[in-house]
């Protein structure tokens, strides 16, 4: 097993063990970019637009592990992080974690066509009307308005958002897979 890997699955045990993160705010989790965040934080609650036209929240998904990820379909390293979202989608969806793109595009056409056309049928594409949610994330964890894509928040069970992420990552990595499995397991 790789160092990295061996580090996150230590602190995955440790985390299911005490129920709590031993990481400060600001420290990285399974890598550089992934940041723990500061404790108590909930993912916003504004209005986002599902693919069959109904609205709700991301508070619709409580109870589940979410990585939720602010994307465009411009965005060069949106394009190339979405294979690598599905597939971690696919494959850990029956252990309760969803991967949400939450499209920054305006156009749930334009979402839908991009995910489809590319059969990236694990991601439940949302639509960010206003880019509400997205700026409010931005702001809480990064502190500043923009949005540079792609973004991701990765959200506990609970709603409260655990970690931030600048960039890409890999999630198909045993560090990235045992950190999200610590949060399943999880109260």
């Amino acid at each position: 097993m790789r160092p990295a890997a061996l580090l996150a699955a230590a602190l995955a045990a440790t985390l299911s063990l005490t129920g709590a993160a031993l990481a400060e705010p600001g420290d990285p989790i399974f890598a550089a970019n992934v940041q723990q965040t500061e404790p108590g934080i909930s993912i916003p609650t504004s209005e986002i637009r599902y693919e069959d036209g109904r609205t709700g929240s991301l508070a619709d998904y409580a109870g589940e592990v979410l990585v939720v990820t602010l994307w465009q379909e411009h965005c060069p390293y949106c394009r190339k992080e979405m294979p690598v979202l599905n597939r971690l989608s696919a494959e850990m969806a029956g252990e309760g974690v969803r991967v949400v793109a939450l499209g920054l595009d305006q156009d749930m056409g334009l979402i839908t066509r991009y995910l489809d056309g590319h059969e990236y049928d694990a991601i439940e594409p949302v639509m960010d009307l206003e880019k509400i949610n997205g700026s409010l994330l931005s702001i809480e964890h990064f502190g500043r308005w923009s949005i540079a894509t792609p973004t991701s928040f990765i959200v506990d069970k609970k709603g409260e958002v655990v970690a931030r992420v600048w960039g890409l990552v890999d999630w198909d990595g045993d560090a990235a897979r045992g950190f999200l499995r610590s949060l399943v397991r999880q109260g």
